[in-house]
């Protein structure tokens, strides 16, 4: 455990899997469709642990303490890596399936508020609020509301005026949406969080996995439901059980149901499949202690083929989903693969033993364009941190290229549904940021097709830790982080995308949000599990970015900012 006001708690398994093994012999082939997709219906019921309601969240700030020890969120857990460790060695190869579009037009929409977030420097520090104690990384998470804007990263998160950018609370520790509850909700502070609006309710929704003490449980998740549309009021509070380690938990919310994936490692054992659930939003809205949480865990029939899924999350307003579609599996086969995975959970709160989960084990694979995950070689050794920094010393950054990144923003249009996704790849000369738009024709459709794919260009430069989504007249707004080698070209906010109108496949040249002021050092290579772009329900027009940056080079010195853009045609 690392002192002197930087902890850092990390597992001998956790570490041992920082560095990997090279495989060959695992060859970038789909899975094989079956005559139908396979379904699981193995379906758990759970009522709330514990439930309440809370005071305001100026009370429960008032209330809320730090853990015992430092404490922060783990390195995001790799399910395929003892597979692939267990396969040998093999060079990684670079491609790019899509044509570099560096020639495009400059990116249209524009840049138009900008502000600090929450950081480990001076400025709304979360170490000021948590004992002085730093973490990395950010896992930098927004949400924009009616009138606010909610900023949660890691341990820490405020409330900002959404038309001003002025700080209206904050920073306040994670598990202040806990104070007064009891359990491991209020006494620990885990990360893994995330923080959402509900567009077609104008609700808040806070949520991070508690794993008990010394990460072995028991665990569970804690859900925080705003009673009104202000983030500072008093919210509905569950706790409910889950079957395993829950790791890298994703949200898509739907008007009545709220989803939620994550990657199963059982007591802390390895990879035991995904946990696909659901959650009686109806329920939760109206603060009843009978809400229902409904889940299935996905062993691929004990491939474990399926992980790291993304449940789509409605930025449409009052277009009902009766059935969720989820994406992800993208690291089964080496150097990459030409499919992208689609499940379908249907959930009956009614009766739970009718829900079920479709395109287990691989069985409904989307055909894309052949792609190359973001690995690079250390040695004889395969790993995620790839990324270098322009200072001499500076660590490599880690890509999280063995997954889909958070959203997966589900769009409906006059009956055609939209599906926006985007992760890091490997290009010829470095790695770019691959996104796509999958379609569904007609309301209650769940069978995706491609409709068109891009990437950022292929000129050296290393873009990753994206997020995307596309606001109402069909602009797509795609931001990440850019770093190289490059004297002075630090890891930086920037963002590209496609304006409505544009050739299918082209990605607009980018634009800078934020120019960072100096690399990481000595913070476990690590950058962040996640962005998030989101889209305002108000006007569906104006997106919200948030990312993170280093103003000057340093460890755990990270701070975040988050930015609206806008594309002029949308009104």
């Amino acid at each position: 455990m690392r002192k002197n006001s930087k902890i850092l708690w990390f597992s001998v398994a956790i570490v041992s899997a920082l560095v990997l093994t090279v495989p060959s012999g695992l060859k970038a082939a789909p899975q094989q469709t079956p005559t139908e997709p396979q379904v699981l219906t193995n379906a758990v019921a759970n009522q709330p642990i514990h439930f309440d309601v809370s005071p305001s969240l100026s009370e429960l700030a008032s209330k809320a303490r730090s853990p015992q020890t430092g404490r922060s969120t783990h390195r995001p857990r790799q399910p395929k890596m003892e597979k692939f460790n267990a396969a040998g060695q093999q060079g990684i190869s670079r491609v790019s399936g899509v044509r570099p579009t560096s020639s495009d037009p400059l990116i249209s929409a524009t840049v138009g508020l900008g502000f600090e977030g929450v950081g480990n420097t001076s400025y709304l520090s979360c170490p000021n609020v948590d004992a002085g104690v730093a973490y990395v990384p950010p896992d930098t998470n927004a949400a924009v509301g009616d009138t606010q804007v909610v900023e949660w990263v890691n341990v820490c998160y405020a409330v900002f005026d959404k038309f001003s950018g002025a700080l209206i609370k904050g920073p306040i520790l994670g598990n202040a949406f806990w104070a007064g509850f009891g359990g491991g909700c209020e006494a620990d502070n885990d990360g893994d969080i995330i923080i959402q609006w509900d567009k077609n309710n104008h609700r808040w929704l806070a949520s991070q996995n508690d794993f008990g003490p010394n990460f072995t449980g028991p665990y569970q998740t804690c859900i925080a439901v705003s009673q009104t549309a202000n983030a500072t009021g008093s919210y509905f509070r569950y706790a409910f059980p889950q079957p395993g380690f829950p790791d890298y938990p994703k949200w898509g919310l739907t008007p009545s149901v709220y989803y939620q994936t994550q990657n199963n490692f059982g007591a802390d054992d390895g990879f035991q499949g995904v946990t696909v659930c659901g959650y009686d939003a109806d329920l939760m809205l109206k603060g009843s202690s009978k809400a229902t949480q409904v889940c299935i865990v996905d062993n691929s029939n004990g491939t474990l083929f399926d992980d790291s899924m993304l449940p789509a999350d409605d930025d449409s307003v009052n277009a009902p989903n009766p059935s969720e579609v989820l994406l992800g599996a993208i690291d089964n086969f080496l150097p990459g693969d030409t499919h992208v995975y689609e499940f379908v959970f249907r959930v009956n709160f009614n009766n739970p033993k009718n829900s079920s989960l479709t395109g287990v084990d691989g069985s409904m694979p989307i055909s894309v364009p052949a792609f190359n995950l973001a690995l690079c070689t250390s040695g004889p050794f395969l790993t995620t941190d790839c990324v270098p920094q322009p200072s001499p010393g500076s660590e490599l950054l880690d890509t999280l290229g063995d997954r889909l990144m958070y959203r997966l923003a589900h769009f409906n249009e006059h009956g055609t549904q939209h599906f926006l996704v985007t992760h890091s790849v490997n290009n010829t000369t470095a790695v770019a940021q691959r996104w796509y738009e999958f379609r569904a024709q007609g309301l209650g459709t769940t069978r995706l097709s491609l409709y068109q794919t891009g990437e950022t260009p292929d000129d050296g430069e290393y873009r990753w830790m994206g997020s995307v989504a596309m606001d109402r007249t069909g602009d797509i707004a795609l931001g990440y982080s850019r770093s190289s080698a490059a004297a002075g070209d630090y890891p930086s906010i920037y963002y590209s995308g496609q304006t409505a109108g544009d050739t299918p496949g082209t990605t607009e040249t980018e634009a800078l949000i934020k120019q960072g002021g100096g690399s990481q050092f000595n913070s476990f290579n690590r950058w962040g599990d996640y962005t998030s772009m989101a889209l305002d329900g108000v006007d569906s027009c104006t997106f919200w970015y948030a990312n993170e940056y280093y103003p000057v080079d340093g460890s755990f010195a990270w701070a975040t900012w988050l930015a609206s853009l806008k594309f002029p045609n949308c009104r």
